[in-house]
């Protein structure tokens, strides 16, 4: 990471403009989506991120002191390889255009950037779920591309995912996590010395969760095998930022090849209720997975 920030630095002067100008009109484009007891904030002068997610009167996007960049939930081509660092700015922070939007649902595109154009359409399914929808479109050949979403919370809690235990490994730094019940677990205390480091694996089961204080925030996603996850990089992802005090939780999708002009879409589920006041939140509970893959089952119901 250390690399990727010098890499970062050079290229001050772009990026700065770029936030300069998403800056001077977010308070009058963000979207605001609710239904029932979920709300969410969608910023298409910002690289379309979604700067808020709200449940009742908790924001789990809610990051103290997120510097300049480090907020909200964003889109990253995958592998990074195909970009190094910083991440393409069209898709990352640069304005997207708004193709439509009511209560409920927003959709919003980006230009063109390296290659690729980046959709998304949002849409809050009850008060306790939503869809985040993707769609990359090439004007260049890609021999291998995949979806990459990134959120990024509070480095606190509990955040965990059923797991390859093999395809387990540490790309960056110093991650202090668990492994039980083929289940990849990270226990974040509160006030804890910032350390950066990543974590990368296959995920057994399509879905990735963060609890905190009493809240379950759960991305479910299509499973990928793990002949089929991009090159150097994992369809489950935890990063501890070493410089702020957040946690992301990434997702990828499936790599391909995309030929010039075609597409690929992806979706994330995102679902968010109380855990049951009962239920004991700890490394390697088997009633919390039992929770989990019970909230899975349901959501995936017709």
């Amino acid at each position: 990471m250390l690399l990727e920030r010098l890499k970062k630095s050079t290229v001050t002067i772009g990026l700065s403009a770029l936030l300069a100008a998403s800056a001077s009109a977010a308070e009058d484009q963000t979207i605001r989506l609710s239904k029932d007891s979920l709300k969410l904030a969608l910023d298409p002068s910002y690289g379309g991120r979604i700067t808020e997610f709200w449940y009742g009167d908790r924001d789990l996007l809610a990051v103290p002191d997120p510097g300049e960049n480090s907020f909200g939930s964003t889109f990253w081509l995958s592998p990074q390889a195909l970009w190094d660092w910083p991440p393409i700015p069209e898709h990352d922070i640069a304005p997207y255009t708004v193709a439509s939007k009511d209560m409920d649902s927003a959709t919003v595109t980006s230009a063109y950037g390296a290659g690729a154009r980046v959709s998304k359409t949002i849409t809050l399914n009850s008060g306790q779920s939503a869809t985040v929808h993707y769609r990359i479109d090439t004007d260049k050949a890609f021999p291998e591309i995949a979806a990459w979403e990134i959120t990024r919370v509070p480095n606190q809690g509990l955040a965990f995912a059923p797991v390859t235990t093999d395809s387990v490994k540490t790309v960056r730094g110093k991650v202090a996590y668990e492994l039980n019940n083929d289940t990849l677990w990270l226990p974040m205390d509160i006030g804890a010395p910032l350390v950066e480091g990543k974590v990368v694996a296959n995920g057994t089961e399509g879905w990735l969760a963060y609890a905190l204080d009493g809240l379950l925030y759960l991305k479910i996603y299509p499973e990928v095998p793990l002949r089929e996850m991009a090159t150097g990089e994992g369809d489950i992802e935890l990063y501890l930022s070493g410089e702020k005090p957040y946690l992301e939780l990434e997702v990828q999708s499936a790599a391909r090849s995309l030929a010039s002009g075609e597409s690929m879409s992806w979706s994330v589920d995102w679902l968010v209720l109380p855990i049951p006041e009962n239920l004991e939140v700890r490394s390697g509970s088997p009633t919390l997975l039992q929770f989990v893959r019970d909230q899975v089952e349901l959501a995936s119901a017709p």
